[in-house]
């Protein structure tokens, strides 16, 4: 009972414009984007943020999210530090990638200017967003 009563206190006090949203908002990193294949959106894509973009030694899952029906993605609670983002289209959504059927994409991809290199973003004291995929490839 008490932590009900906690809990509709904290959705009060942010719901009415007390400060305390402001503060929760800038303790909590967020990574925000959207994940597009050829234009359109991916529902249900896993971004994943890594902490290498090797795919042959595996990934190193610090955090991650699943799109909205518009391709759209916020990670919450971000560690600072230095990471990749990633997407897998898991087609029979089983939460795993596999290499046979689904899809997959890194942020800053971008094979019509030959960029094929991941790029890697720092996380340090504030929101980040835009971090958007635009292709996805199967391997």
């Amino acid at each position: 009972m008490k932590l009900k009563h906690f809990v509709l206190t904290v959705v009060i006090l942010i719901n009415s414009g007390c400060d305390l949203k402001k503060q929760v908002d800038e303790a909590i990193i967020d990574i925000s984007g959207k994940v597009t294949d050829e234009g359109q959106p991916v529902k249900g894509a896993l971004v994943l943020l890594v902490e290498s973009a090797d795919v042959s030694e595996g990934f190193s899952l610090a955090n991650g999210s699943i799109t909205s029906s518009n391709g759209n993605y916020i990670i919450l609670d971000v560690d600072e530090g230095d990471y990749y983002i990633l997407a897998v289209d898991d087609v029979n959504s089983n939460l795993q990638f596999d290499a046979d059927t689904d899809r997959i994409g890194f942020y800053g991809v971008d094979p019509s200017t030959n960029d094929i290199t991941p790029d890697q973003i720092t996380i340090s004291d504030q929101d980040i967003e835009d971090i958007d995929i635009v292709d996805l490839y199967s391997l």
